[in-house]
């Protein structure tokens, strides 16, 4: 690369600098259209509200209606698939008790055919009856092409980057835990991946600065802790603030006014209509 005619010092300080512009990574390119446009809404395992969590029917609801970004939860089977469920046990979502008649049957002993037996639609309303538990690869098919926000339950870290790496998705999904320390082996294994650190204790600066070590560039937090001085310091960090899981109104209109880069909830129908008519203006800085 050519710079002129310049002494060996200002020469080093060009190369270092404007004659040497990094290319952006996907991260980045990912980041800067969240900062650029309006507020995220991000729908909490699907249209939760509208539809049974982590459903297909949640998670296409949600992509209809808009939703910029959708999570759902992943639990790792028995034999090592990557399925979609919030709790350690099926009983709450899903017929688990009478398909094995038992209580509290855990997710991570099931087999993957064992979980395709169960209905995860009728608990909710007569007529999601036969949903079933989806994987991680069917969840993926049904967000496209919203952004798709995997949040970590349980599994190995390896065993989910070699699965995002199979599907060939790495570059296009968000990845979170509360699990810091499972997030720093998620980032040795794969740092392409956009990571987002989970929170919902007291925001210290020490706690917040604990964030560093995870590779994380979003902070996704208990929208209840959360201040404009947080807002300020996570935004001085370079991260995006993402908050969770705010459905009343008035807590959505407090998060945009400080700041708030993406806003979890489990009426994202809701608020991307009153994003549409001009309800609420983002504080952009």
């Amino acid at each position: 690369m050519f710079c002129g005619n310049l002494p060996m010092l200002a020469m080093l300080v060009v190369l270092a600098g404007s004659c040497a512009v990094p290319a952006k990574s996907p991260q980045d390119a990912t980041l800067a259209r969240m900062r650029s446009g309006h507020v995220q809404v991000v729908a909490h395992r699907g249209a939760s509200r509208a539809c049974p969590e982590n459903t297909i029917a949640a998670l296409q609801y949600a992509v209809q209606q808009g939703a910029d970004v959708v999570e759902f939860d992943v639990y790792q089977t028995r034999d090592g698939h990557w399925v979609c469920m919030h709790d350690v046990t099926c009983d709450r979502t899903t017929n688990a008790r009478d398909v094995f008649g038992r209580q509290k049957v855990r997710i991570d002993q099931l087999t993957l055919a064992e979980v395709q037996r169960l209905d995860a639609g009728k608990w909710f309303a007569p007529e999601f009856a036969g949903e079933r538990v989806p994987t991680l690869q069917q969840a993926l098919q049904a967000i496209a092409p919203a952004m798709p926000m995997i949040e970590r339950k349980a599994g190995d870290a390896q065993h989910l980057v070699a699965e995002l790496q199979r599907l060939d998705v790495v570059d296009d999904v968000i990845v979170q835990s509360f699990d810091w320390d499972w997030l720093v082996k998620v980032a040795a294994a794969e740092p392409r991946l956009l990571l987002a650190a989970l929170g919902g204790d007291e925001p210290t600066p020490d706690r917040l600065r604990d964030i560093d070590r995870t590779g994380a560039r979003i902070v996704h937090w208990n929208h209840s802790r959360v201040t404009r001085a947080m807002a300020d310091a996570v935004h001085a960090s370079g991260r995006l603030l993402c908050i969770y899981t705010v459905d009343a109104e008035v807590a959505f209109y407090g998060a945009v006014a400080i700041g708030c880069d993406l806003i979890t909830t489990n009426r994202p129908e809701h608020y991307v209509a009153e994003r549409a008519v001009g309800h609420f203006t983002p504080l952009r800085r």
